[in-house]
């Protein structure tokens, strides 16, 4: 009978465990719905969220960006995401070893983020300055009022009737 209750207690020890780390995964679900992650330019004209799944879900640019190349914004709009997913990574693999610990499980989700958004390597590396702000382009102001006048009032005409004007002004061209 002893090998019986240390069995049932061993069972309902196993139980009482599976049941704490279903809340814990429960609660690291709901925290990880949570996340997002916002990385701004080194010049505070571009700014991106991504949400936990590494989605763009909100993209801010400055009016400085008006004037700048349009590669450049892209080339920053790009970096920008990748940082914010790079940071997405990490924040998610501190969530996963606080709430669930180093589990199996855990491992699987942190290797899942890893290789989706690789990146870390660019960390220490210091951005390229960003490009000489371009002063947009404005129309040239008019010299000043027109000074030609219309001439609506004079008629153009040959001086001297053709052979052909003549010839037409006498038939139709349907005959």
């Amino acid at each position: 009978m002893d090998d019986l209750s240390s069995a049932a207690e061993d069972l309902a020890r196993r139980a009482r465990e599976l049941e704490g780390q279903a809340q814990r995964y429960q609660e690291l679900h709901d925290r990880m719905a949570q996340v997002s992650v916002t990385e701004t330019s080194a010049d505070g004209r571009i700014s991106v969220t991504v949400d936990a799944n590494g989605s763009t879900t909100a993209i801010t640019l400055a009016p400085a960006v008006r004037g700048m190349d349009p590669a450049a914004v892209a080339t920053e709009l790009m970096a920008c995401t990748r940082r914010a997913q790079t940071g997405l990574r990490e924040r998610v693999t501190e969530l996963v070893r606080d709430t669930v610990g180093g589990d199996e499980a855990g491992a699987a989700i942190v290797g899942q983020y890893s290789e989706r958004f690789p990146g870390g390597d660019t960390a220490g590396a210091v951005p390229p300055p960003p490009p000489p702000p371009v002063e947009p382009w404005t129309p040239p102001a008019p010299a000043g009022p027109a000074t030609r006048t219309p001439d609506r009032d004079r008629v153009v005409a040959p001086d001297e009737m053709s052979d052909e004007d003549l010839f037409y002004q006498r038939k139709s061209w349907l005959q």
